[in-house]
């Protein structure tokens, strides 16, 4: 089984698991899963950084960046969607996390870099 097909099979595989948990029970998910891990900001940071470069790696050596930004707004209009019914909480989250600039690009500094050179990656490939 190549590389892609194994990362989407673990992924396809958690997204079952924590669907069903989260019907079944879920605090279950919140308790065990979701506190622990966001709870500690350090090991989340590790632990999403550190699976982004691994799968990023098979990713961007597999399939090209079109494809990939394609898939990208795909995943970020359906995570949309998933958090429309939160609207109200997430702007008031959104407004304390841009309320200055500095507190803005010292806090998300790295994923908005990841964003805008991919951004770039995209249009020099899209305009050559």
């Amino acid at each position: 089984m190549a590389a892609l097909d194994i990362i989407a099979t673990i992924f396809a595989l958690l997204i079952v698991v924590k669907i069903v948990v989260l019907l079944v029970n879920p605090q279950l998910w919140m308790k065990k899963v979701a506190e622990p891990l966001l709870g500690n900001p350090l090991l989340a940071t590790a632990v999403y950084g550190i699976l982004a470069i691994v799968v990023g790696y098979y990713v961007f050596t597999n399939l090209d960046i079109i494809d990939i930004a394609a898939v990208m707004a795909f995943t970020a209009l359906v995570t949309g969607l998933g958090m429309l019914p939160y609207a109200q909480t997430l702007l008031k989250t959104a407004e304390e996390m841009s309320a200055t600039r500095s507190k803005l690009l010292r806090n998300a500094w790295l994923p908005i870099v990841i964003w805008v050179v991919i951004a770039l990656w995209v249009l020099t490939s899209v305009l050559a």
